[in-house]
């Protein structure tokens, strides 16, 4: 009996303890913290004798905040490592920070691979380091000048500015002093050729300082070129170089400046009246002109006219071959309004059309008058009629 009491008092107690247990068991924080590249990659070049950033993110896999997190790297002899920032006082459960790990490589150093490890302990959790290849590349110590157009082919009608962006790459001894180099532009016959800074377009420059670097394009210009007024050239391709040349460095550059046409055709009066008188039934001569504004001949050119029903309208010459760019030629007009035409002002409307070209619609007021013969004509009307009246009143007042 005794034993079973002893049973039951166990068991009773072990029930009473297990939620207790299992509480204590469920309230344990986890802490875990992992470091990992931000972009991925375990591997990065780097240049002897320059500092190499190299990315890394930190974040807390756990679900309790790890305090006082400081990093750590091991590099090879010579070597030097930094962290931005140093240090974290806290990171909270699934955050994550980003940590920029800065390696010093030494000059003189032999190109190469190289290990080095990265590390992260707080005071909850470590961790694990990963190792990252370091490809160390010599800085070029040969000196050389390299320059090119952003846009190397730019297209614009003849009369507008061609304008190029032009970078330059002087390659030489790292953080050796800058050197100066003239610059010398090339250009068709009548062109006008010159040069600014990029963000200076009302200063020009002959020459340009550059500073010795290895990788990249540096330093911007702006080469601005335009075609001659006149003669205007015709439109095609034209090549435009700049030399870059210090001592025994030199540098040549091939620009294309392409010219487009531009065509429009231009009809108006030969003097500055856009109205005109005629005899109705006659010959009435007006005279107008046709320009080409573009910048290539405008083949092919033919009139119209939108006239009154009946009306003549002819053209001398009637058609015009070709016309030059920037030439006028003078057309004559002959309008003839029928000879019963009424008294009045009408309007035609003249348009000149070639095979690239068209111009806007010339409209023309042409006041009609009736021919003088019939004034006189009219007058002996009057004349006989009034002569008719004095005889008959002369002759019946003697009776």
């Amino acid at each position: 009996m005794k034993v079973a009491r002893v049973i039951c008092l166990l068991l009773v107690s072990l029930l009473a303890l297990s939620p207790v247990g299992a509480v204590s068991a469920q309230g344990e924080p986890e802490y875990e913290l992992s470091l990992t590249p931000a972009d991925g990659r375990y591997n990065t070049i780097a240049m002897a004798g320059r500092e190499k950033d190299f990315r890394v993110d930190l974040e807390n896999l756990g679900d309790a905040a790890v305090d006082r997190i400081s990093f750590s790297g091991e590099v090879p002899e010579g070597w030097s490592i930094k962290f931005d920032p140093p240090r974290l006082a806290s990171l909270a459960p699934f955050e994550s920070e980003r940590i920029y790990a800065t390696i010093k490589i030494p000059e003189g150093t032999e190109a190469g691979d190289y290990m080095i490890s990265i590390s992260a302990a707080g005071e909850q959790a470590s961790a694990k380091a990963i190792e990252v290849r370091v490809t160390v590349k010599e800085p070029p110590t040969e000196e050389a000048i390299e320059a090119r157009a952003v846009h190397p082919r730019v297209e614009a009608i003849a009369g507008q500015d061609f304008v190029f962006e032009v970078e330059f790459k002087y390659t030489g001894q790292i953080l050796g002093p800058p050197r100066d180099f003239e610059l010398i532009p090339k250009a068709p016959q009548g062109w006008e050729v010159y040069m600014t800074p990029q963000f200076q377009k009302e200063k020009r420059i002959s020459a340009i300082d550059l500073k010795p670097g290895s990788v990249a394009f540096g330093d911007k210009i702006r080469l601005v070129a335009k075609a001659p007024f006149w003669p205007l050239p015709e439109p095609g391709e034209y090549k435009i170089t700049l030399d870059v040349v210090s001592g025994d460095l030199k540098d040549t550059l091939e620009l294309i400046a392409v010219i487009t046409a531009k065509y429009e055709l231009l009809l108006g009066p030969a003097g500055e009246r856009y109205n005109t008188t005629a005899t109705a039934g006659r010959d009435n001569f007006f005279s107008l002109k046709i320009g080409n504004l573009g910048t290539a001949p405008i083949e092919n050119i033919k009139f119209s006219a939108d006239k009154p029903e009946g009306w003549a309208i002819e053209f001398k010459p009637d058609k015009v071959e070709s016309l030059e760019a920037l030439a006028t030629q003078a057309v004559d007009i002959n309008i003839k309004p029928p000879p019963e035409t009424i008294a009045g002002d009408y309007m035609i409307k003249i348009r000149a059309s070639g095979v690239q070209a068209t111009s806007k619609e010339l409209q023309l007021r042409v006041t009609v008058k009736t021919p003088t013969i019939w004034g006189w004509v009219g007058v002996a009307i009057i004349v006989v009629v009034i002569a008719g009246l004095l005889f008959i009143f002369m002759r019946f007042s003697r009776r």
